[in-house]
């Protein structure tokens, strides 16, 4: 904590509001959403794993793959998600750092 404590001095001597604080907001929940999707991958490999296999010829058959591919087309977006909510944060970053003209 100490350190936590250091870098919000610097940056509020480097003139940081307290609105501006929503960086660390957004770390949190980057690291959220990182632990979130690898535990539903976990999750979702362990469902998968665990259903019987159905045989092409029955009617469940479709809806099966359908949500196979579905669920891991979804996970893909969300590993983007990762990638901007990182690029956001940066960005924050860099608008607190760079010195203004006021």
């Amino acid at each position: 904590m100490r350190i936590v404590t250091k870098l919000r001095e610097a940056a509020r001597d480097r003139g940081m509001s307290d609105w501006e604080n929503g960086n660390i907001s957004m770390i949190i929940a980057f690291l959220v959403v990182a632990i979130v999707l690898g535990i539903g991958v976990t999750v979702l490999y362990s469902v998968e794993t665990a259903t019987p296999t159905i045989a092409n010829s029955s009617g469940w058959y479709s809806t099966q793959s359908q949500l196979t591919t579905t669920a891991s087309s979804g996970y893909g977006l969300l590993g983007i998600t990762l990638i901007v909510m990182a690029a956001v944060a940066i960005l924050g970053t860099l608008f607190v750092l760079i010195p203004r003209g006021d």
